[in-house]
């Protein structure tokens, strides 16, 4: 049922998309004493008036480009698609066939973003790169207030370049403080990295990734890496499906990318096709050219459909990582942590390689209750033996 009522839903949205142009062109909204065809949008549709006019404006956008048009014909499209293709053809004319056709071969709303992000990377490589820096570096701003029910929100708006100087190091930290805490206070990576910020504001934890007590932090210092594939790097700009991201953040454009080249802590890759030309470090071993070109490949999770790209984990897909499976690229994939989870705990099997991975489901699939105990067992099981192996003092 929810099936059928979510594809409905995408009809009701297709056609709600088709429609409103012509109530605004008509007029007719006044008839029912609204002021403004946003006013009649979020009455009926109950919604408010903002939210209502950033609709009304996609739709119009949306019904002015024949390839969505047909689309919303079809009754194919859910609101947030309509938005998405909407916005992405006012920066490409490229985009609404190249999001309409990864929509036909079922990709998810996260691969819709990516791949719209992407196009939009690439128009601001063609205009001029440096107006549309100055256009966001003028509107940067960090806004808090205190809420209703306790506590402070708060938004920030920055550059993508800007932010690449110091994200490394805030999820350094927020992912070794949710790796330490394990199961035991049920805190999300968001809440830790929440805890990062503060204490890296208020010095507690220093650039060079060590706290203030002088206890150095396990493992290299967090770099920057920044993906970009070698004709693009040639030509100044991505064209297509070409690659260049800054990795935990996405699709930049190639000037933006190179502005980074003089900063430390920045690690690039230059991508040929599928194989890795350039490894800029200092140092190299043999795990972390794996890492790189694992990260290289796979950009999303690996299975059909999902899309995810932030948080990955590593996963032994063909032979287990118990059963001495080799630390090798080609045992390697990239998984987001709930189909791990899946993989891990659930019975399902990862067959394939890049390009033709296939999720397999179990004869008889567990439930989301049983992935989570199993889990939480395993954990509980892990920090036992690792506290066997500690030396004792006698």
């Amino acid at each position: 049922m929810v099936n059928l009522l979510a594809e409905l839903e995408r009809v009701v949205a297709s056609g709600v998309a088709r429609l409103t142009p012509r109530v605004v062109e008509t007029g007719s909204f006044t008839k029912e004493g609204h002021g403004s065809a946003q006013d009649w949008l979020g009455a009926v549709s109950g919604t408010s008036a903002h939210v209502a006019k950033t609709r009304l404006a996609s739709n119009e956008r949306a019904a002015g480009d024949p390839r969505i048009s047909r689309a919303l014909q079809d009754g194919e499209l859910s609101a947030p698609q309509i938005k998405l293709l909407a916005d992405a053809a006012s920066t490409s004319s490229d985009a609404p066939g190249t999001l309409l056709e990864l929509l036909s071969n079922g990709s998810s709303h996260q691969v819709l973003t990516d791949a719209a992000d992407r196009l939009r990377a690439a128009a601001r490589s063609r205009e001029s790169e440096r107006l549309r820096r100055a256009r966001v570096h003028s509107a940067r701003h960090m806004r808090y207030h205190q809420d209703p029910e306790g506590g402070i929100r708060g938004d920030f708006f920055c550059d993508e370049v800007e932010w690449a100087r110091i994200f490394p190091i805030l999820e350094a930290e927020a992912k070794q403080r949710w790796k330490a805490a394990g199961s035991a206070d049920g805190a999300s990576l968001e809440a830790h990295r929440m805890d990062a910020l503060i204490d890296l504001l208020a010095g507690t934890v220093g650039s060079g990734g060590s706290v203030s007590s002088g206890t150095p932090r396990k493992g290299a210092r967090p770099h920057t890496l920044i993906l970009i594939d070698a004709e693009a790097l040639r030509r100044g700009t991505t064209i297509g499906e070409e690659i260049c991201e800054i990795e935990g953040i996405g699709p930049v454009s190639v000037a933006a990318a190179t502005e980074l080249l003089s900063e430390g802590g920045m690690q690039y890759l230059v991508r040929e096709g599928f194989d890795i030309k350039t490894v800029t470090k200092t140092t190299r071993t043999v795990a972390q050219c794996v890492d790189m070109a694992l990260i290289a490949r796979d950009r999303v999770c690996v299975v059909e459909g999902c899309g995810k790209r932030r948080g990955l984990e590593r996963d032994h897909c063909h032979e287990d990582f118990r059963d001495e499976g080799p630390t090798s690229l080609d045992n390697l994939a990239r998984l987001c942590p709930m189909h791990h989870d899946l993989k891990t705990y659930g019975g399902y099997d990862l067959q394939g390689g890049p390009g033709e991975w296939r999720f397999i489901a179990p004869e008889h699939p567990k439930s989301a209750g049983y992935i989570a105990r199993a889990k939480k067992l395993a954990i509980i099981q892990a920090k036992a033996k690792l506290n066997r192996k500690k030396p004792r003092l006698t």
